[in-house]
């Protein structure tokens, strides 16, 4: 794999990327599209976060999704994400249910990456992945886990295995009980890029504890984080602006 260019904005590999460089990712509940125009405005890409939708049926997510694309123009970034509750989101879905509706989302056109969930099972992604390349939309594989932080070779190799998968970009979510899991997160994101130099990764500690490799990431091997323009999809996610001031300040040190 290598740097993901999706309407102008280009996501880089390990072997690239800079905290100058690092993409700016707000994410948007659907079941208010309110903040639509301030994330159009602060992120470098718009996450759509499906399973905010009640109910969650091919058709709402299709208009909602034709609607967003409209509201946020041509030349923004549209990352489609259908979160399932089993990965600490809304959307209590099996994972039958799941790919039905992230196939929907593919056929809309109107969505420019797509937010594949590995815990579907290695399979249903694969074919998921597939589903995305032929609609031509580039593919997120993704893990979170809300509970802990696995140990830093256990979640290399989780993102490792995203890469193996096929997928475009490699995304890994946890949560911190003690400062060290913050570090063993950045640890493993180191590790992931150096086995993966050519593949985009985006990865965080969530939380208070894990609000720093929100801002550092990119010097382990991130290319992008979230933050809000409105109401945050994760624990921990900084507001758009205080995260862009935070990465020029970290940039300029690097100078």
């Amino acid at each position: 794999m290598s740097a993901i260019t999706v309407r102008g904005v280009t996501l880089l590999p390990p072997c690239q990327v800079t905290a100058g460089q690092f993409r700016v990712i707000v994410p948007v509940m659907a079941g208010d599209l309110a903040p639509l125009p301030a994330a159009a405005r602060t992120g470098d890409l718009v996450e759509l976060r499906l399973d905010a939708l009640a109910p969650l049926e091919e058709e709402t997510l299709s208009t909602i999704l034709l609607k967003t694309r409209d509201q946020i123009g041509p030349g923004k970034p549209l990352l489609a994400t259908i979160r399932t509750a089993r990965e600490g989101g809304l959307a209590p879905l099996t994972a039958e249910q799941y790919a039905a509706l992230c196939r929907a989302v593919c056929r809309t056109g109107a969505a420019d990456l797509l937010d594949v969930e590995l815990s579907a099972g290695e399979q249903t992604a694969c074919a998921l992945r597939d589903a995305a390349h032929a609609a031509g939309m580039a593919v997120v594989f993704s893990s979170h886990d809300f509970d802990k932080t696995p140990d830093a070779g256990a979640m290399t190799r989780r993102l490792c295995r995203m890469g193996e998968l096929g997928a475009d970009i490699a995304k890994l979510a946890v949560m911190p009980r003690t400062a060290a899991d913050a570090a063993a997160l950045l640890q493993a994101t180191a590790g992931a890029a150096a086995a993966m130099p050519h593949t985009p990764l985006i990865t965080m500690s969530m939380g208070p504890l894990g609000a720093v490799t929100r801002v550092c990431g990119a010097a382990f091997g991130s290319c992008a984080g979230f933050a809000t323009a409105g109401v945050s999809s994760a624990p921990g996610q900084p507001d758009a602006a205080a995260l862009r001031a935070a990465l020029a300040a970290l940039h300029q040190m690097n100078l």
